[in-house]
């Protein structure tokens, strides 16, 4: 059917049997056979044999208009599952909040700038929620913060991206802490976080739990944005990754507290299913933008932290010596 379909057209566009052949690289009798096919299967015929050569009746010409497109359509759909074709369509793209304020404008700049025709369409969902969703299909591509030394499905393809290491945060104005601090002690205040099923509040509240105390919530929200001014106003402490608080528009107003008892950092991976077509490309030349991305912010965090080297209290962002 799509043989026959392709003779159709390409006769219509060359006016020729013989040439039709040529551009097909198959006899002509082949595309004889192939016209006589889709004339049976319409029902009709679609050249005027008695002129020489045969004419397209008035039908072929109607049906023509309709074959180019749906050909057309099918040579797109044959292209999705192909992953040496070039990526287009839409990539479904899912972050968490707190990666998607760091990272979703380099991403979505360096996929518009590699793949034109290609449309991205991200969201944000927390990380469990994000996995499910590739796995199930609702999702192309998720950017995933796990501890370090997880196991991912054998399902998906993972690429590592980067490290987020986590600091708490407070008001540099208003400070509810001493710079130097334990976990056991910041139990004692309140805190602004991600809403609850958050990777990064569920290990705050385990490292609490762990040295006898209970996480004391404020706030909740998605958003690093407003967490990171709740904080600077002086409302409670905050855990952000270092690249996020380097990145926001709060930063001079925040000090980061040491923490001896409690570390904690988080490897980001880019994941996809095994089976992408021609999105698989993408997805790769995504983890290497993303990945490119947190090595460029790397460098400058260290910049500003060799710039930064005396800290004071009116010096943010400065972990405590």
């Amino acid at each position: 059917m799509i043989d026959d379909l392709k003779s159709f057209v390409t006769v219509i566009n060359e006016a020729s049997l013989t040439r039709a052949a040529d551009a097909l690289s198959v006899s002509q009798s082949t595309i004889s056979k192939r016209i006589q096919r889709f004339e049976e299967l319409l029902g009709v015929e679609l050249f005027d044999r008695n002129t020489k050569p045969p004419r397209p009746t008035a039908l072929a010409n109607r049906v023509y208009e309709h074959a180019v497109p749906l050909l057309r359509a099918l040579g797109h759909l044959l292209d999705l599952a192909r992953e040496d074709a070039a990526p287009s369509g839409t990539m479904r793209l899912g972050l968490s909040q707190v990666v998607a304020d760091v990272v979703l404008f380099d991403a979505v700049m360096a996929m518009k700038k590699q793949f034109p025709a290609l449309v991205v369409r991200s969201r944000t969902e927390q990380g469990t929620q994000l996995q499910r969703m590739v796995e199930n299909g609702s999702l192309d591509v998720a950017v995933l913060m796990l501890p370090p030394r997880s196991s991912l499905s054998g399902e998906l393809i993972a690429r590592p991206i980067g490290t987020f290491d986590l600091k708490v945060v407070q008001s540099a104005e208003k400070p509810l802490v001493k710079r130097q601090a334990t976990i056991r002690s910041l139990a004692d205040h309140d805190w602004i976080l991600n809403p609850d099923g958050c990777g990064l509040r569920a290990a705050l509240e385990r490292a609490m739990g762990g040295a006898g105390g209970q996480l004391r919530l404020s706030v909740d929200t998605y958003s690093a944005s407003t967490q990171l001014q709740l904080v600077a106003a002086g409302l409670g402490l905050g855990l952000m990754p270092l690249d996020s608080l380097h990145a926001s528009a709060w930063r001079n107003q925040l000090s980061v507290v040491d923490v001896g008892d409690f570390a904690l950092s988080l490897d980001l991976w880019l994941v996809f299913p095994q089976h992408l077509g021609n999105l698989t490309h993408a997805a790769e030349a995504l983890a290497q933008s993303i990945s490119a991305s947190f090595a460029r912010q790397a460098a400058e965090s260290l910049r500003q932290r060799a710039d930064t080297s005396r800290p004071t209290a009116a010096q943010p962002l400065i972990e405590a010596r």
